[in-house]
């Protein structure tokens, strides 16, 4: 029973989604689309971070047929690593990002953003715990393709000189 439900509610959501108009670049047309994200840690960033996942909304308007600029909010959160000796951390990020896209060739693109990393993160020692949050400036570059509305990408999220990492995201942009 529960995987006939978990069915019906995957097709009641996806026929309507591929029913409606799709948010496909050009001039003066808006989108707003949803992704997921898996994020994987690089540098000393992967120290103290585990894989992580979560989800972006994007705003899309079309500035003419190749190019779109783009606000973008999401939030993620990484795995948690041990640090050994009873010790683990677990990094989260609230992330704001304006920037644009340009289209490459047919539904192939590029990306440049920058914004905002709301990062906080939650320590637990054998002895002490504690929490904390920190503010950094992030500059994601990415490519990606999009085709009917469905969008799959690749990113990689400069914030300083060590600590970065890479996403991948997959969603889907619904035409205003």
């Amino acid at each position: 029973m529960k995987r006939f439900l978990v069915t019906l509610f995957a097709l009641i959501v996806t026929l309507p989604v591929l029913v409606l108009a799709q948010g496909e670049p050009g001039l003066d047309k808006m989108s707003l689309g949803a992704t997921f994200e898996a994020s994987i840690p690089v540098g000393d960033f992967e120290t103290i971070a585990g894989t992580g996942y979560g989800g972006n909304l994007r705003y899309q308007y079309g500035s003419d047929s190749r190019m779109a600029f783009t606000a973008t909010a999401g939030y993620l959160v990484w795995g948690k690593k041990d640090l050994g000796q009873n010790t683990s951390v677990q990094p989260k990020a609230f992330n704001i990002f304006l920037g644009g896209k340009y289209y490459l060739a047919k539904n192939f693109y590029g990306s440049f953003e920058g914004g905002i990393y709301f990062l906080s993160y939650t320590y637990e020692g054998y002895v002490v715990g504690a929490k904390g949050n920190t503010a950094w400036f992030m500059l994601p570059l990415g490519i990606g393709y999009q085709q009917s509305g469905f969008e799959v990408g690749v990113r990689y999220m400069i914030w300083a000189t060590d600590l970065n990492n890479f996403s991948l995201t997959a969603g889907y942009n619904f035409a205003l």
